[in-house]
C-alpha cells in the first residue's frame, strides 16, 4: 500500500508587517529582530479568523487535487492550533461543513507547532488500518501572534509569529509524494515553561484579569527558557530530523522559522546545503504550517526534484519536535 498526498493549500492575510515596524512595536533595534530571522510576518485581519483560514486553504488544496470531491473524504482532522475561534469548538467539524466533506468524520488534534506531522503520521495509520478509509483531509489555522507580547523580554523568541491557514489532502494508493516516515522527540520536563496564564481552569477569565499579561505567553522560568533556547532548541530539531529511516538523504528540507544562527547549526547536523532549505524571513514564524510553507517555496524555487527526500522538520513550546520523511513526486 501507499499512501501519498495528493494536494496541499495554503492561505496567507494581505497585511505584511516589516521589521521595521516590528522593531518600533517591540521597542527593540533593528538589529534584534533581524537576529531573530525576521524581515516579514503576516498580520491577520478581523476576518482571518483560525477556522476561515484553514478553511481557504482546503479550498486550495480542492482546486489542485484532480477533481477530488469533498464527498470522497472520509476523515477531516484540524490540524491548527489551540488558539482558535472559539473556547470549546471543534473546528475540524466547522471545516468539514465550510468545505462540503458531508460523508467524513471529523475530530481534533492539538500539538502546538508539530500538529501537521502528528496529522500525517495519524492519516497514513488511519488508511492503512481502516479500509474503509481512503482520503483524509488535514486543515488548521493559527493566529498565536495575538497572545504574543511584543514588549516582554522574555518572550521576544516569539516575536516572529504570524497567521495562516494550511491543508493537506492524503489518499490510500496514490503513488506520489509518499509518505514514508516520521519522527518525534519530546522534552517532557519543559512541559510548563511557555503557557498563557489566563483563560483556562486554573485562571478563568475574569474582569481582574482581562487586558493583563495573563493573556499572553508568559515564562515562570524565563532564565531556564533562555538556557533551554540557547543549548537545546537546534540539536533537538536536529536530532529529530535524524531519527528518519529512509535509506536515501535528504534532498529538500522544509524548515520550520528559525533564527539564522539556529538554522545554520540544524542543516550543520544534517549535513545539508543552505540552497537545500528555503529560510522564512519574509514570512515569520506560522506554528504548524510552516513546514508547508517552506515546501512550497522549495516547490516554486525548482528545490524539489522528482525521486527527492523531502524532510518536514519542525518543533514548538512544550517542548515537542516531529519530523516526517516523502519521497516527493
Amino acid at each position: 500500500m501507499t499512501i501519498g498526498i495528493v494536494s496541499y493549500g495554503l492561505y496567507l492575510p494581505e497585511r505584511i508587517e516589516s521589521a521595521e515596524q516590528i522593531a518600533e512595536i517591540a521597542d527593540v533595534t533593528l538589529d534584534e529582530v533581524h537576529r531573530l530571522g525576521i524581515k516579514h510576518r503576516y498580520r491577520p485581519s478581523d476576518d482571518d479568523q483560525p477556522v476561515p483560514m484553514a478553511v481557504k486553504a482546503a479550498q486550495k488544496a480542492f482546486e489542485t487535487a484532480n477533481h477530488l470531491d469533498p464527498m470522497e473524504v472520509d476523515v477531516v482532522i484540524w490540524t491548527g492550533e489551540e488558539y482558535k475561534d472559539y473556547i470549546a469548538q471543534t473546528p475540524s467539524i466547522r471545516v468539514q461543513e465550510e468545505t462540503g466533506c458531508r460523508n467524513a468524520w471529523a475530530f481534533d488534534l492539538v500539538a502546538q507547532s508539530v500538529t501537521l506531522i502528528q496529522g500525517l503520521r495519524l492519516a497514513r495509520d488511519l488508511i492503512a488500518g481502516d479500509d474503509g478509509i481512503q482520503t483524509v483531509l488535514l486543515a488548521g489555522g493559527t493566529r498565536n501572534i495575538d497572545l504574543v507580547d511584543c514588549k516582554n523580554p522574555d518572550t521576544r523568541f516569539l516575536l516572529p509569529c504570524s497567521a495562516s491557514g494550511g491543508a493537506v489532502i492524503m489518499r490510500r494508493d496514490y503513488n506520489r509524494n509518499t509518505l514514508l516516515d516520521t519522527a518525534f522527540l519530546v522534552d517532557s520536563e519543559m512541559a510548563d515553561e511557555v503557557y498563557v496564564p489566563g483563560g483556562g481552569t486554573e485562571n478563568p477569565f475574569s474582569p481582574e484579569n482581562l487586558n493583563t499579561e495573563a493573556m499572553y505567553f508568559q515564562t515562570p522560568h524565563p532564565e531556564k527558557v533562555a538556557d533551554y533556547l540557547e543549548k537545546r532548541w537546534a540539536a533537538a530539531l536536529g536530532n529529530t530530523g535524524g531519527r528518519l529511516k529512509t535509506g536515501d538523504k535528504t534532498g529538500y528540507l522544509a524548515l520550520r522559522h528559525l533564527a539564522p544562527l539556529d538554522r545554520k547549526k540544524v542543516l550543520k547536523t544534517l549535513d545539508l546545503a543552505s540552497h537545500q532549505s528555503m529560510d522564512l524571513e519574509d514570512y515569520g514564524h506560522h506554528g504548524t504550517n510552516d513546514p508547508l510553507i517552506s515546501l512550497d517555496l522549495g516547490r516554486k524555487q525548482k528545490a524539489l526534484k522528482d525521486g527527492d527526500i523531502v524532510t518536514l522538520l519542525t518543533g514548538g513550546i512544550g517542548f515537542t519536535y516531529a519530523a516526517a520523511a516523502i519521497r516527493w513526486g
